[in-house]
């Protein structure tokens, strides 16, 4: 029986959580997904998790912990260190993505704003991290 692949995504707008997860539903199977609402929901969550992520999705701006605290403490935990995360954010401004990346971000993308382009970064995803 093939394993199915762990995604989170840590966005605190559920339409583009919702958006996102179906573009991931039409390219990888099998796959779950986890969705959070906040930045300070990732530690208590992975601490409980039996089955850690293959990879985190995760917005910048969110309201009660950004993503920047949120990749902090992730990068601070020896235990998720080397958990891959992708900022996935509305924000192109450089500053943002060089401050995610000196965070220890392993990608930032911008969130698409239509569906088709949603699936062809869903795409890439799967591709660039070797989710199949």
């Amino acid at each position: 029986m093939q394993s199915s692949t762990l995604i989170w995504i840590v966005d605190d707008d559920m339409d583009d959580q919702y958006l996102l997860t179906i573009a991931l539903e039409q390219v990888l199977s099998p796959l779950r997904i986890e969705s959070l609402a906040d930045g300070d929901e990732v530690l208590p969550r992975l601490r409980q998790a039996s089955t850690l992520p293959d990879l985190i999705l995760l917005d910048l701006n969110m309201t009660r912990q950004d993503g920047f605290q949120t990749l902090a403490e992730l990068r601070s935990t020896p235990a998720y260190r080397h958990l891959p995360v992708i900022i996935l954010t509305t924000s192109s401004a450089p500053t943002d993505r060089e401050k995610s990346l000196s965070l220890g971000a392993n990608g930032y993308l911008i969130k698409p704003a239509r569906q088709d382009e949603m699936m062809r970064m869903a795409r890439q995803l799967v591709i660039d991290w070797q989710l199949q």
